[in-house]
């Protein structure tokens, strides 16, 4: 995530600001985006070079070039992205080649109409209660927090994995939680951070029991590693993993969940932090019809323990976030105790030898 200042009202303390920052032909992109760039576009000229070709110096022969080249990864099996990162790279290093793309573009655009692209499945609302029904028997609270905020909250998976505590601020009075999310994805096109407001009775009382356990600083998710493997974990012993859930499933669960709720397409733009309806709208069509592909049934008699777990508990009476170091946690192998020492007998006094003369 690139830095993000205020504009200083002293000219020579805003040029040191800007030289931190860098020049605004590197701060165009993101750098992840920045790397997918030089990514495609050493991949394109190894192409053109194993090819024998030559990058033209006529911006309109390019077009014919990349198109060639889009064909050469349909055919060989690359990811859409690979393409699409290309013509952009393209478009980025040399600004006046838009519009000179014309037939790559649509090449592109028949790719995406012809291979629909592998979206994370969204959650249902059962599954999430019962993966935070098996992390809360293995001793994961903070996890199990996390689950319900990046749910409910319709969080990416970046912006979970990056929240601490002084970015909730809970309203006794109206049990709101607000979720300060800083310059997002979204918020750096409009230029103004964003927040989230998390309503949701259960998951209110989750992080509520969370702000009181946890230290100043703290961070909700201990590593983004870390909690993609608890993640990966909890749907392996819920025999979940032929699903192909991943993080971002919470999110789009959220969403098909909120909508499916409340029927309203504005609600769930507002608290998804979409700018377009379209957008939205492919993402509870597409969430609705994969929830209706879903069948839980030979899975529910090892998902119901859980699931009762979670109904059972009570977040305001948990006491620790996480299992002590060391502690394997739930039905794990018992640390080795010590065993106690066995008492001395009290020895009977020998009874002294007589010596004959």
């Amino acid at each position: 995530m690139s830095k993000v200042v205020l504009e200083n009202k002293d000219p020579r303390t805003r040029a040191q600001q800007r030289q931190k920052l860098g020049t605004l032909k590197q701060l165009t992109v993101q750098p992840a985006t920045r790397a997918r760039y030089d990514k495609a576009i050493d991949a394109f000229l190894k192409f053109l070079t194993s090819n024998k070709l030559q990058l033209p110096y006529q911006r309109e022969r390019i077009d014919a070039l990349a198109a060639e080249y889009l064909e050469h990864l349909w055919c060989t099996g690359a990811g859409r992205g690979l393409a699409s990162d290309t013509l952009a790279a393209l478009q980025d290093q040399d600004p006046r080649l838009r519009g000179l793309l014309q037939t790559s573009w649509r090449l592109l655009k028949t790719w995406h109409s012809h291979e629909i692209p592998s979206r994370a499945p969204p959650f249902p609302e059962f599954i999430l209660q019962c993966l935070v029904g098996w992390s809360l028997f293995q001793g994961h609270f903070s996890f199990a927090v996390s689950l319900m905020v990046g749910f409910y909250g319709m969080l990416r998976t970046g912006e979970l994995l990056t929240l601490k505590k002084e970015h909730f601020s809970l309203s006794v009075a109206t049990g709101v939680a607000v979720i300060s999310l800083g310059y997002t994805k979204g918020g750096k096109r409009m230029g103004a951070m964003e927040s989230v407001t998390l309503t949701h009775v259960t998951a209110i009382s989750y992080l509520k029991q969370w702000l009181q356990l946890a230290l100043p600083g703290q961070s909700l998710c201990r590593t983004p590693s870390a909690w993609r493997k608890i993640f990966s974990d909890g749907l392996q012993q819920l025999k979940l993993h032929s699903f192909e859930f991943r993080p971002y499933s919470l999110r789009r669960g959220g969403a098909t969940w909120y909508f499916t709720k409340f029927s309203s397409l504005d609600r769930v733009m507002v608290m998804g932090r979409w700018q377009a309806a379209r957008t939205a709208r492919i993402y509870l069509n597409e969430g609705q019809a994969a929830l209706a592909d879903m069948h839980f049934a030979p899975q529910r008699v090892h998902l119901n323990p859980f699931h009762r777990t979670f109904l059972n508990t009570n977040p305001l009476k948990h006491q620790t976030l996480e299992p002590p170091r060391g502690s394997a946690g739930g039905r794990g192998k018992r640390s080795k105790r010590s065993k106690p020492q066995k008492k001395d007998k009290k020895r009977k006094p020998k009874k002294a030898k007589s010596h004959r003369k």
